[in-house]
């Protein structure tokens, strides 16, 4: 009965183990570094201007307020990843690499808006780069090329 009990302890602790080393890690105040999914996730938010015409018209600007905030916070958190987690950056590159990303370069992966005009921005920048994107093995691969040269509008 006890070795029976001591190998499901085993179990259960190889899984909170596994779980815990796939969850993204905070790196700084509003910034998570997903190492399994290859970004870093900043959050940012803006309030809406007290007097705008429309809460459209707020959101315009509270918008590119929120992605300036997450651009920096982005800029300083990965500072901090490069000199904190090199092991974990030799399958994107390296340390290296990763230091000369642009985080302008990053995408907005989640926005709300509030009735106000208020918004909150998630911004994510893939830590492989956007030359190449980092298969599940560690390799990378080449990033599809636009399929298009013309304006998008039909003759």
């Amino acid at each position: 009965m006890r070795r029976i009990v001591g190998g499901l302890g085993l179990l259960a602790w190889s899984m909170v183990c596994a779980v815990a080393a796939e969850k993204p890690e905070s790196i700084s105040s509003g910034v998570s570094a997903d190492f399994a999914a290859g970004k870093l996730v900043a959050v940012a938010s803006c309030s809406a201007d007290l007097y705008p015409p429309s809460a459209e018209v707020a959101r315009l600007k509270a918008e590119r307020v929120a992605r300036s905030r997450a651009e920096d916070k982005l800029r300083k958190a990965l500072t901090v990843v490069v000199r904190d987690h090199k092991a974990k950056l030799v399958r994107f590159g390296g340390a290296e690499r990763v230091a000369k990303l642009d985080p302008q370069t990053a995408v907005i992966e989640r926005i709300d808006y509030g009735a106000t005009g208020g918004v909150v921005l998630w911004l994510a920048l893939p830590l492989a780069g956007t030359k190449d994107r980092v298969k599940e093995g560690g390799a990378a691969e080449p990033a599809v090329s636009d399929a298009g040269t013309g304006s998008g509008e039909e003759q």
